[in-house]
């Protein structure tokens, strides 16, 4: 026989079920609300990674147009460090044309000037010899300095090899194109220099012969303002 269950029985066990069906439903829409904001993150990750990956792209092409420019005006800065550097080797050569009286057989001095040091007495000499050929064959040369002036009153020369020692510099050259030599002299005590004369001895190869190469300046015309050393 079946046991008759009472009522108040049967409703306690319909709360219970109902009870444990609802707190299953709540569990299952809490986890519901989870999952919805988990996708909604993954949604917000992906979109910012799809942004970040478009501006990665966006830089990485700027980056190669940036370089591309570069590299397009570096190439350039060389041709037209190029052209330049033949534009000066063509107009130094009409310029030899135009102007032949400053060179012989194709060598000329390109300048010599002297700058006062700051010890009395002593200044920087620099000179710069060149040649200006169409055709540059390789250069060999030597030279003197001679400086005429006064000294106490009364007239007098000094010639470079009489003003420097065995340890300076001497002026030889041996170059394609030019050479520029710089050196420091002393002049002897109370010398008043008035003019200098090159004397250079270019030596013969088997284009062309040896020659003598002579030049007289005013001491006014290559002296220089002693700024000129420091770059001011």
């Amino acid at each position: 026989m079946f046991k008759i269950i009472k009522p108040r029985y049967m409703v306690l066990l319909a709360l219970a079920i109902l009870l444990g069906y609802g707190f299953s439903y709540l569990k299952g829409m809490e986890s519901a609300a989870k999952i919805t904001i988990k996708d909604d993150e993954i949604a917000r990750l992906s979109t910012e990674l799809a942004e970040t990956s478009k501006m990665k792209a966006q830089v990485e092409a700027e980056l190669q147009t940036t370089q591309i420019l570069v590299d397009q005006l570096t190439e350039q800065q060389r041709t037209m460090f190029n052209e330049n550097t033949e534009l000066k080797r063509e107009l130094v050569f009409f310029q030899r044309i135009m102007a032949p009286e400053d060179v012989i057989n194709g060598v000329k001095l390109e300048s010599l000037t002297f700058i006062p040091e700051v010890s009395e007495d002593y200044y920087f000499m620099k000179i710069v010899l060149m040649q200006v050929q169409k055709k540059k064959r390789h250069i060999k040369a030597s030279a003197d300095l001679v400086f005429y002036g006064s000294e106490e009153g009364e007239p007098v020369e000094y010639r470079w090899s009489d003003l420097v020692d065995e340890n300076q510099q001497k002026l030889t050259f041996s170059f394609r194109y030019f050479q520029t030599i710089e050196a420091s002299v002393k002049f002897p005590l109370g010398f008043v220099p008035e003019r200098v004369a090159f004397v250079g001895k270019v030596k013969g190869n088997r284009w062309n012969s040896a020659i003598n190469l002579t030049q007289n300046f005013d001491w006014s015309a290559v002296l220089q303002s002693s700024d000129a050393i420091s770059g001011s």
